[in-house]
């Protein structure tokens, strides 16, 4: 994981009031009154251009704490997946105002927040937001969540290498179904050379249960436990396979700290487009 570069955009009298701690640990990270999701996923079919490319931004803060997760090999189990709470415009979701992705090859993408505190996914046709792995991105949001009369501020992460998966990978050719009691191998190669803190992470959900795996992107292949896929519920699914970066931080404004994860993802690409899909678990 990548320590984020951080500029600070309000002055801290106390140290208190403005603490902020960065942390190497995964995504499963929780602290204080709740917690705040940033997400770029770049979509490139076809190395090193935009054509049918896209990318899109999402954004989601809530004060819901998640439950308890299971750690197999690489991989992690999340038996609640999708049980986040939803805001209404009577009990609106905490929110940071405006949020700014701002990349190296595209113009920056504002996601604003709704009455009930939601943010719409916001998405681009026809470009990507960066070209190469180690391109500096940032996020910035308008204030601190939940309390609109406290600014905001911005992170910098590093864009993580474009990859494509290898001829006997999993998922490399197109796939429709998933077994439960085999290993997966997945392989792949890196447009440019991926830093020690760039991973790949494969991603599967059937109904409430999700298996996430990460690997480091330098190694070119990682291989998913049938321990840990044997949690999955039979049925149909979604999968996915990205490069990444991600950088959490716990962030204080005196009543408590906000643990914020932020995702920098680059879609698989594969010999029929991109490694996302839906599937069958057997």
């Amino acid at each position: 994981m990548r320590y984020g570069t951080i500029l600070v955009l309000v002055s801290c009298f106390l140290a208190a009031a403005c603490g902020r701690t960065n942390s190497a640990d995964s995504e499963d990270q929780e602290s204080g009154p709740g917690t705040g999701e940033f997400s770029v996923t770049s979509d490139q079919p076809t190395a090193g251009s935009t054509v049918g490319a896209s990318f899109s931004v999402t954004t989601s803060f809530t004060t819901q704490r998640g439950c308890s997760t299971m750690t197999v090999g690489a991989c992690t189990v999340n038996p609640c997946y999708g049980s986040t709470l939803s805001g209404t415009e009577s009990a609106p979701l905490p929110t940071a105002g405006e949020v700014t992705f701002t990349g190296t090859a595209s113009s920056p993408l504002v996601v604003t927040p709704q009455s009930d505190g939601n943010y719409a996914t916001e998405s681009v046709v026809g470009a990507v937001p960066w070209n190469n792995g180690g391109d500096s991105l940032t996020f910035a949001w308008a204030s601190f969540p939940g309390n609109a009369g406290q600014a905001g501020d911005i992170l910098a992460i590093s864009a993580p290498p474009y990859i494509a998966l290898t001829t006997g990978s999993a998922f490399a050719s197109s796939t429709s179904s998933l077994l439960r009691t085999q290993d997966l191998m997945i392989g792949w190669t890196s447009d440019t050379a991926p830093t020690d803190l760039d991973e790949v992470s494969f991603d599967v959900i059937t109904g409430s249960v999700q298996v996430y795996c990460i690997f480091n992107a330098g190694a070119g292949e990682g291989v998913v436990p049938s321990a840990a896929l044997g949690y999955l519920q039979t049925g149909d699914g979604t999968y996915s396979i990205v490069s990444k970066e991600h950088v959490y931080e716990s962030i204080n404004d005196g009543d408590g700290a906000w643990g914020m994860n932020f995702n920098v993802n680059a879609l698989a690409r594969t010999s029929y487009g991109l490694a996302r899909g839906s599937l069958t678990v057997q």
